[in-house]
């Protein structure tokens, strides 16, 4: 069976909860959302089902878990595994931007206005 994106994206994210003994509860708590959503999330993302708002709160999980979404040739990726497993949580040294702030535009009135 071929693993998708979203499939490995979604085993990804559920290894890095865990390994931060992190519980779905915990983790929602963080986030400011319904536990549920996060379970929803990992099911849906482990069975290759999609849906609304999902790109939002893979972002927000991104951030909140200290993890910036990198797209690599999949040649490379078990190079890069090699490279990044096992590596401690961020010490937020290094300034890098929000995820979510990357992915979406807040217009204000203004603008939706003037469009």
């Amino acid at each position: 069976m071929i693993t998708t994106i979203f499939q490995s994206l979604g085993a990804q994210l559920l290894a890095v909860r865990k390994k931060r003994k992190l519980s779905q509860p915990a983790l929602a708590e963080r986030l400011g959302r319904n536990r549920a959503r996060i379970s929803e999330l990992e099911r849906d993302l482990a069975n290759n089902r999609l849906g609304r708002d999902r790109l939002t709160l893979f972002a927000e999980l991104c951030d909140t878990l200290d993890l910036v979404p990198v797209l690599i040739p999949k040649s490379r990726m078990e190079s890069v595994r090699l490279l990044v497993d096992d590596i401690p949580a961020p010490r937020h040294s290094t300034e890098v931007p929000r995820a979510f702030d990357e992915l979406f535009i807040d217009l204000d009135e203004e603008e939706i206005k003037e469009g």
